[in-house]
């Protein structure tokens, strides 16, 4: 799969040049099969290679840099470095997603239930010897008092998953839920000790291979956690502007820009389209220059939160919330960790039947028509626009699930499987336009008549049938 643009496709007119650029960065790391630690240029020779100004570039580098794909080294045998992609690129872009939107904290413990409901059925099936060892290691570091990060266990499951997806997914809901919770190093011993427990028992139903029975347990855990953390003085549930554009003591200017005009947009509550400055009342108001002002607004339109439109009434203008910052550094991320189509389809199948399931459950005529209009669309779509066309109908079900948090997780998962979908021949494409279109009249005949049991057996068949053909 190839990486998408940093810039992504909502709401950007244009592709600005430094993102293009970031683009071909990200692009060359790939080629040279992601080589951490080496010097990929100098920025004398990079300069030279993609054929830009400093200025430019410079801007380029800041956005390979909140990518975590690579960094620049000033000094006697500087250049752009490449680094390790981590979690935390993921987590900020999802971060701000779920503030522009409002997310509440019990749809990430929703979101975090769906998702490690599929990795204790996974992991009962996938687990081995050397993950059995590991397990036990963790369960007696806990059991004793020396575990010191309650996560663990849950991260470690979805290790044992081999899906990458799902490491991803259960990392970063698991982080963020933690950011709706500022009393969180106050937990006490009779807590940390009921939930070494109910770790434990999840684990022995993982170990001896049930499946339902390890489901059942990590349900019971989860909503047990929900309801302490509602119950604790510190939880709030929806996050603070804070949250976002983290960094650390000293961070680059052009991010502390970034996060206070995008604090400002979260706090005061402007709406997509509304102006927020000229680039001059800008820079005066933030007191930074030019050059320092152009990168903050590179990551504001990066995250896809704000951007500059020039010419006469120009200025500064807020985004519609957008899921493409989240899947494009997902898609880093991923490539980077061995991912396949075969890992976006056995989660996808999990997140889409448990949003189908809230479709049904909130069904009316609003929705049944959203429904019926994404199908309206495949019908009337041309051959160009069946790639995006397509996937309208499960984004409509995401949408419609009423889950913010599980729709960021299904959004991401349907735009990285419509990018490798973009990679097959325009004819294969072509081939499967009726099949998909008559599974998908399918599934709204029965999403509208509220027939769970055959939306879920449809849904599941045509998510199977869509990640074979892309094997």
């Amino acid at each position: 799969m190839k990486a998408p643009s940093p810039a992504g496709n909502g709401g950007v007119p244009t592709q600005k040049l430094a993102a293009i650029v970031a683009s071909k960065i990200v692009d060359d790391v790939f080629a040279r099969e992601w080589p951490v630690g080496e010097v990929i240029g100098s920025e004398t020779e990079l300069l030279e290679r993609y054929g830009v100004s400093r200025a430019v570039f410079r801007e380029a580098v800041r956005l390979v840099e909140h990518q975590h794909v690579a960094r620049m080294r000033r000094g006697p045998g500087g250049g752009l470095v490449v680094t390790e992609p981590d979690v935390d690129a993921v987590i900020d872009a999802s971060v701000m997603y779920l503030l522009r939107v409002d997310a509440r904290l019990d749809e990430v413990f929703e979101a975090r239930l769906v998702l490690e409901e599929i990795v204790t059925e996974l992991a009962a099936k996938r687990v081995d010897e050397s993950d059995l060892a590991r397990i036990r290691q963790l369960l007696d570091e806990e059991g004793s008092g020396q575990g010191t990060d309650h996560r663990a266990l849950h991260s470690l499951l979805a290790t044992t998953t081999r899906n990458p997806v799902l490491e991803l997914f259960v990392d970063t809901l698991n982080r963020v839920a933690l950011f709706y919770f500022s009393d969180r190093q106050s937990l006490g011993s009779d807590t940390l000790t009921a939930s070494a427990h109910a770790h434990r028992r999840i684990a022995e139903a993982v170990m001896a291979g049930n499946e339902g029975l390890a489901r059942h347990r990590m349900r019971t855990h989860l909503k047990a956690e929900a309801d302490y953390i509602r119950s604790r003085r510190g939880a709030r549930q929806i996050l603070k502007p804070s949250a976002a554009l983290r960094g650390p003591a000293g961070s680059k200017r052009a991010e502390a820009v970034a996060r206070d005009i995008f604090g400002e947009i979260v706090s005061e509550r402007f709406l997509p389209g509304e102006f927020l400055g000229s680039e001059a009342d800008l820079m005066e108001t933030h007191g930074v220059s030019r050059a320092i002002f152009r990168e903050a607004v590179r990551i504001l339109e990066h995250h896809h939160v704000a951007a500059m439109r020039r010419g006469p009434g120009g200025g500064l203008f807020v985004m519609p919330p957008s899921v493409a910052p989240v899947a494009d550094v997902a898609a880093v991320y991923l490539k980077r960790h061995g991912v396949n189509v075969g890992h976006f389809g056995e989660v996808r199948v999990g997140v889409e039947l448990a949003l189908a399931d809230s479709v049904v459950d909130r069904a009316d005529a609003e929705a049944n028509d959203v429904l019926r209009a994404a199908l309206s669309a495949e019908e009337g779509a041309g051959d160009e626009e069946m790639v995006e066309v397509v996937h309208d109908l499960h984004a409509a079900i995401a949408s419609l699930g009423g889950n913010r948090a599980l729709e960021l997780v299904a959004r991401v998962l349907i735009r990285l499987t419509r990018l490798r979908e973009a990679e097959r021949p325009h004819r294969a494409r072509l081939e499967i336009r009726r099949e998909v279109h008559r599974a998908h009249t399918g599934i709204v005949e029965a999403l509208v008549a509220g027939d769970r049991e055959l939306a879920r057996h449809r849904l599941r068949g045509h998510l199977t049938a869509v990640a074979s053909s892309l094997q």
